[in-house]
């Protein structure tokens, strides 16, 4: 089990004042202990002093009975002492209340109780005139009173040391709170730059022990972002020259091999009527033969031509060359479902962003047919006034973890990194997959 800091230091405090209240009234209660058996020696010497020099004056009493009960009013006022006079059979004749009382157990519990009662100091003198036994005179300590006030003092201690410990804790853990908070702001930066906000940054607190690690946490964070945008800006350029340096080549191939196989089947076409006029079959079937290898070069060119320059982008647009690659992909797969939904104006974006975008539709479409097995695909671009937005949803068997890295789709990460921007893959197995794409528009792309 994984406890907090915060939680182990709170524990570690209660603990140690814990064991600090304990010690207390450990020692509080040993030391009332100690007194409380002085001063129950102390009275009982006292009441016995008194009684000793008391009885002797019976054998010179007249009545006896007011004799005990001044010699029991006479011990009674002794602290902690209970007097009285019984009988033979051993009923109380004089001062049965201090019998009564001696009797009641004080008001603390009875393991306080245990600790904290001596044993009793008592002693009986019979009493005799002449031949005649009258009873017994009693005297024993009760420190009752002593233990009610320990009592009440070790519930005060209990008390107040319940309310500082309640107290203390709670500050401390206010204090951990406030001190630790700064970890919990870095925890969430660290957090911003896992997901790439790489602008995280966190202020520097008043904990002293924290300043360095939030300041080189900021410096890290400004390395890094400035290292990505360095990185975003290098691979937006070698973007924009691989895709000028495509352009240039597919313009080349365009205006310059095309019409020189054109020329090539122009001529073959006279050869073959010349061929056909004059009966000349061999020469006929060298000319078809000519055509076939031409129309198979004019066809590579043309892939290749899609390869490295998509020319309905040139010719049409963004907008409409997406609608068009969707209209031959429903022409040739009439079994799926195609919709799309394009929205604002994508006509001043740049070369390098529009072709991004084509590419990713171009491939996302291409793998739903290949290996989706869909028979639904949707394709939405809308312009928002700060990003672009790009997704591409089909209901066919999804993708596994390992084929999201696997699938020909890192290429387009690549690209979208390289423009600032994000891309995401929304699949389960056997539920269809989403291909979401954020690109930020920048200014000069306004």
């Amino acid at each position: 089990m994984i406890m907090s800091l915060k939680f182990r230091i709170v524990v570690i405090v209660t603990i140690i004042l814990m064991i600090n209240f304990t010690a207390a009234g450990f020692f509080m209660v040993k030391n009332a202990r100690q007194a409380l058996v002085a001063e129950m020696e102390s009275s009982t010497q006292l009441a016995r002093g008194l009684l000793i020099n008391a009885l002797p004056t019976l054998r010179f009493a007249n009545d006896l009975s007011d004799r005990l009960t001044l010699i029991v009013e006479s011990v009674r006022g002794t602290r902690h002492i209970r007097a009285w006079f019984e009988d033979m059979e051993g009923q109380p004749l004089i001062g049965q209340e201090d019998k009564a009382m001696f009797l009641v157990k004080p008001d603390a519990p009875n393991w306080f109780i245990k600790i904290m009662k001596p044993e009793a100091v008592a002693f009986k003198r019979l009493i005799t005139k002449g031949s005649k036994s009258y009873g017994y005179l009693v005297v024993e300590s009760d420190p009752s009173d002593e233990v009610n006030e320990v009592w009440r003092d070790v519930q005060v201690l209990l008390w107040l040391g319940s309310f500082f410990l309640m107290l203390i804790v709670g500050l401390v853990y206010i204090a951990l709170r406030q001190g630790l908070k700064p970890l919990d702001t870095l925890a969430e930066a660290l957090g911003q730059l896992e997901k790439g906000d790489f602008s995280a940054r966190v202020e520097t607190s008043v904990v002293k022990e924290l300043t360095p690690i939030q300041n080189r946490f900021n410096h890290m964070a400004g390395v890094l972002e400035s290292t990505m945008a360095e990185n975003h800006a290098l691979a937006e350029s070698m973007l924009a020259v691989q895709e000028a340096e495509r352009k240039d080549l597919a313009r080349e191939l365009h205006d310059e091999l095309g019409p020189c196989l054109f020329g090539i089947r122009v001529d073959l076409a006279d050869i073959e009527r010349i061929a056909n006029a004059h009966l000349l079959t061999e020469i006929e079937q060298k000319v078809y033969s000519v055509k076939s290898i031409t129309n198979n070069i004019q066809s590579l060119i043309r892939k290749m031509l899609s390869r490295l320059r998509p020319m309905t982008l040139d010719d049409l647009g963004l907008s409409d060359a997406i609608r068009d690659m969707i209209r031959n992909w429903r022409d040739r797969q009439p079994e799926i479902d195609w919709e799309w939904d394009l929205v604002g104006d994508f006509r001043n974006l740049p070369d390098t962003l529009q072709v991004t975008v084509y590419r990713i539709v171009q491939e996302c479409t291409t793998n739903c047919v290949r290996h989706a097995r869909a028979s639904h695909v949707k394709v939405e671009v809308r312009r928002e006034q700060q990003n672009l937005k790009v997704a591409v949803t089909d209901d066919g068997i999804g993708l596994s973890v390992n084929l999201v890295r696997g699938f020909g789709l890192i290429g387009m990460r690549e690209r979208v990194t390289a423009l600032g921007g994000k891309i995401a893959f929304d699949t389960e197995e056997g539920r269809g997959l989403q291909v979401r794409v954020l690109i930020p528009l920048k200014g000069n792309n306004t």
